[in-house]
């Protein structure tokens, strides 16, 4: 694989959602694999190791099909009062 094909921190952070500061932090702690250059010591992760990486957070999130409904019935005045959500 060549480098051209490799990410940068920043294009990795952006592709996780996350900051500059926390890729670094996953790779010291082992968590995403980098490949340091040779002479600047810059970091470049493989796109399939990041795409492992977002799949397994994203498996991790609670599924968004439950949540509070609101009263269909209710005059809407703008803001939510108490019992507006029934569970």
């Amino acid at each position: 694989m060549t480098t051209k094909e490799l990410l940068n921190v920043r294009d990795t952070a952006r592709l996780l959602g996350v900051h500059e500061n926390t890729v670094r932090n996953w790779e010291a702690g082992g968590l995403l694999r980098a490949v340091h250059l040779p002479g600047s010591g810059f970091r470049r992760f493989a796109p399939q190791d990041v795409e492992r990486l977002r799949a397994e957070m994203f498996e991790q999130l609670a599924p968004a099909t439950e949540g509070p409904v609101v009263n269909p019935g209710r005059k809407r005045s703008g803001r939510l009062v108490l019992g507006d959500a029934t569970e």
